[in-house]
């Protein structure tokens, strides 16, 4: 059987042949059942995110073939796919592979480190198996979540709104989708400025959506994210669907990982003791801070040298760091608090440049010191945000961590005090 999806341009063209054609769809429910019949089809998706107060821009280019169901000759348990994934971000290009057929997927990242795993198909049958997170997004959801639209519905916190925009002579049917978070003003995390939105487009006569919009941003942290997908769905049949995943070999230039380290070397476990093995390898306790040196955010060059005399708060973050921005309030409370007994919060950011950390702070009426690197150096292997030392005013480590959570600004004002 031969499955033909229409591109967005081989619709626009057959409506104006045809003049001014009839609606195909009366409802969002032709729309889902359109969808439902939509078992194979090549996808090219472009992904663009902003996030404007760290100033960061990257782009998605994401080909894909996908399956579900019979493919061919072949039974499928449930879907299967291969996607190539170009990561573009302030210039640079990394690529990336996955294939999932048979129960077997394999990855390979933009190290070209190839790896394969068995995994269980019915694990997938309300998702679609590719593990990294924006690249899945450019599967759409309501191709593989039978619940999709179930879910579309309103509630209190949710406005959900349909258009239907009629086709022209040169622009198809459409169906878009505004879905508007609405603020519960009770919550203890409700700001004035918070809002969250979606918006999806979806086109006649396949059903598929064309363009799909996320905005978000948090007041409390001023803070969030613009992204947007724009796809073009290209006219397939069954055998090509065939051809380009059952078919589909690894390049000969894929490297197999390094094997994993064993239990006889130290600090070669498994994510149980991630933690401790990352903590291990920081500055140790009671030993002298290694020499940090940067930028000043209040300008000139500055290093932890120069605090010496004062309890210092080394605070490893960068924005985009969600526990790192809900900290830097407590860390304004603890310096306006401590400061005068000869305490010093000192932010180390070694992501963004001064003037993008001075923005986002000034727009948060914080006051913070800052020493702007422009890289970790490795006397500080950070792997985890943020991360914080207590430096004692001879120079010497006498705490650390990774983390903020509930209870860390009360444990921090005890230990700070102690310290004194």
């Amino acid at each position: 059987m031969i499955r033909i999806l229409f591109s967005a341009s081989a619709a626009a063209l057959l409506l104006a042949a045809c003049g001014h054609p009839e609606p195909i769809f009366n409802s969002e429910l032709d729309v889902r059942d359109a969808l439902a019949r939509v078992e194979s089809t090549q996808l090219n998706a472009h992904m663009t995110s902003d996030v404007e107060a760290s100033g960061s821009h990257w782009d998605r280019q994401i080909e894909m073939n996908w399956a579900a169901g019979a493919l061919g000759d072949t039974a499928l348990v449930m879907m299967a796919w291969t996607l190539r994934d170009a990561y573009i971000s302030e210039g640079d290009t990394s690529v990336s592979w996955g294939h999932l057929f048979r129960g077997e997927l394999t990855s390979i990242n933009s190290d070209s480190v190839l790896t394969e795993k068995e995994v269980d198909p019915d694990a997938y049958r309300n998702g679609n198996g590719i593990e990294n997170y924006y690249a899945a997004m450019a599967l759409p959801a309501m191709l593989t979540d039978t619940a999709w639209w179930a879910d579309q519905v309103s509630d209190s916190l949710v406005r959900v709104v349909w258009e239907h925009v009629l086709p022209t002579r040169s622009s198809a049917e459409q169906f878009i989708l505004t879905k508007t978070d609405i603020q519960d003003t009770a919550d203890v995390d409700f700001h004035p400025e918070t809002n969250s939105s979606q918006r999806w487009v979806f086109e006649a006569p396949h059903g598929l959506p064309v363009r799909y919009e996320q905005s978000w941003y948090r007041g409390d942290m001023a803070y969030g994210s613009d992204l947007s997908i724009d796809w073009e769905w290209t006219s397939v049949n069954e055998e090509a669907i065939s051809v380009a995943i059952a078919d589909w070999k690894a390049p000969e230039w894929a490297k197999t990982p390094e094997p994993a380290a064993g239990p006889e070397v130290a600090g070669g476990g498994g994510d149980d003791d991630w933690y401790e093995t990352t903590l291990a390898a920081l500055p140790q306790l009671e030993v002298k801070a290694p020499a940090l040196e940067g930028q000043l955010l209040s300008g000139g060059d500055g290093s932890l040298a120069d605090f010496e005399g004062s309890l210092v708060y080394l605070d490893f973050w960068y924005i985009g760091c969600g526990p790192c921005m809900r900290a830097l309030p407590h860390l304004a409370h603890m310096q306006e608090e401590f400061g005068p007994a000869g305490f010093q919060v000192l932010g180390v950011n070694p992501y963004q440049d001064s003037a993008t950390v001075q923005r986002y702070l000034d727009r948060r009426e914080l006051d913070i010191q800052q020493l702007i690197l422009d890289s970790l150096p490795e006397a500080y292997p950070v792997r985890a945000y943020p991360t914080w030392f207590l430096v004692g005013r001879d120079g010497t480590v006498l705490a650390r961590d990774m983390g903020y959570g509930d209870d860390t600004a009360a444990f921090l004002d005890s230990l700070v005090s102690a310290n004194l």
